[in-house]
């Protein structure tokens, strides 16, 4: 079941796309309110009352100061923010990714601005209900920036796709993890970990289940990808 758009907060640091994405929006009579960076989007959202929210926010994953990614872990442990819905845009996307708490689409930025306008549209015109949220607090992801440095070294769809899976794993933790998953498995020892695959390169998750966090204590990259093949 679809529910009906009045507010857009895009979230987008090129002029050129948060024009174009305002037009198309405009055109489908959804009020439009902007920010250039995620700080500025998170900074928006947490001096504005709820009843002032937008109905859905269009996040660019890829932002200066604080990114798209780093955005959504925010908002998702954040209980004044939780209830807010995201349609991801990037042009690193892979058309395979798992589903996250909040997110109702990922939308693919191709190169030229107007070559979105009907995707965007159908997105606009067919916003699903958000189902409802476990009334337990979601478990953060904290990303050290010594230990996760080799992460920002990744190519972009290939960065995109480990976020993705990190933010994928703080959903499933505390809950019975999939059997036979092909990229997130348990590790025995104390404290308890997780360790997650994604083509090539394995992150290990320290979790605290007291302080409900997932901690980034190893990332090991593939051989190919030390060597920057």
């Amino acid at each position: 079941m679809s529910r009906p758009l009045q507010h857009l907060l895009l979230v987008e640091d090129d002029r050129a796309w948060r024009e174009r994405l305002t037009v198309v929006a405009h055109a489908e009579g959804v009020k439009v309110s902007h920010a250039a960076d995620g700080q500025e989007a998170l900074d928006w959202l947490c001096t504005r009352p709820r009843a002032s929210h937008p109905d859905l926010i269009l996040l660019d994953l890829l932002l200066p100061r604080m990114d798209g990614w780093e955005l959504y872990g925010q908002l998702r442990t954040n209980a004044r923010l939780r209830h807010l819905g995201v349609l991801m845009f990037s042009g690193a996307l892979s058309g395979q990714e798992p589903p996250l708490d909040g997110v109702v689409g990922y939308l693919r930025k191709p190169h030229a601005p107007e070559a979105v306008d009907g995707a965007l549209r159908a997105q606009l015109r067919g916003l699903p209900e958000l189902p409802a949220r476990d009334s337990a607090e979601p478990y953060a992801l904290h990303l050290p920036e010594d230990v996760s440095l080799p992460l920002r070294t990744l190519p972009g769809p290939l960065s995109h796709a480990v976020r993705l899976h990190l933010l994928r794993a703080a959903e499933l933790a505390g809950t019975e993890l999939p059997l036979a998953s092909t990229w997130l498995m348990a590790l025995p020892g104390a404290p308890p970990s997780l360790l997650v695959t994604v083509d090539g390169v394995q992150v290990e998750l320290e979790v605290d289940d007291a302080q409900r966090r997932l901690t980034v204590s190893d990332v090991t990259l593939s051989p190919n990808l030390r060597h920057g093949i």
